[in-house]
């Protein structure tokens, strides 16, 4: 039976007099690919970011196996194990990819379990940017950054990875091949929380799936359940699958 490795409670955070989380609770389980969707604005970005200590919480606690990380600094979220990638992709951008790699290696975390990625070089295997190695990150295409960002964000060794809009910029094709390497970290123990707003890929990569609406959770179970609940079609969906 899967247990709870993250857990979120009462979450707030304003900005000035307004509220970007209203006390959102949520559970993300080991081995599991959670989905986070709702409107722009409904504070899916902000919950990332107060999680990873981006930003200081205005209230509530975030609990990592049980353990109070509440307001850590990023980098002290980073050693404990969760990783992050952003919507707008962070590299160095004069570096080729594979020195972008490196260095985020250098920064991993020290842990006692086994890695399937050892080096640079099968970071970039995995994610597809083999080829592109030599490549300064600041040309790369948008969608290869995006692989880019998830390739630094394994390279700190995290057992649970956040994924702020990772299929954003990317074709069809390469959607899929998202996918499929997605499916593939609960195999190596990390868990996965995604957020985006491709339906489809949602339904590809996740069971569970959580919906956001002004800050609050409106719904929580079975991405089947959870499309067909009214209130989601309503809010979220525009009343039509």
């Amino acid at each position: 039976m899967m247990s709870a490795i993250l857990q979120i409670e009462g979450l707030r955070k304003q900005f000035g007099g307004v509220t970007a989380l209203a006390g959102v609770d949520l559970a993300i389980q080991e081995g599991e690919i959670l989905g986070v969707v709702g409107p722009n604005g409904s504070g899916k970005t902000t919950l990332f970011n107060v999680v990873t200590g981006v930003h200081k919480p205005s209230g509530g606690r975030v609990l990592w196996h049980g353990r109070d990380i509440t307001g850590l600094a990023a980098h002290q979220i980073s050693g404990v194990g969760i990783g992050h990638t952003f919507q707008q992709a962070m590299a160095f951008p004069g570096l080729p990819v594979i020195e972008n790699v490196r260095i985020a290696c250098e920064h991993a975390r020290r842990s006692s379990r086994a890695y399937p990625w050892t080096t640079p070089e099968a970071l970039l295997r995995f994610v597809g940017l083999s080829d592109l190695a030599g490549e300064r990150a600041g040309v790369l295409p948008f969608g290869n950054l995006r692989l880019l960002g998830i390739a630094l964000a394994l390279a700190t060794r995290p057992s649970l990875i956040l994924l702020d809009e990772p299929a954003a910029g990317l074709n069809d094709k390469e959607t899929l091949a998202l996918v499929g390497l997605v499916k593939q970290l609960p195999e190596h123990g990390i868990s996965v929380c995604v957020i985006d707003h491709d339906m489809k890929l949602m339904q590809m990569l996740c069971r569970r799936l959580v919906v956001l609406d002004f800050g609050s959770k409106i719904a929580d179970g079975p991405i089947r359940d959870v499309l067909n609940d009214p209130k989601v079609l309503e809010v979220y969906l525009g009343g039509v699958l």
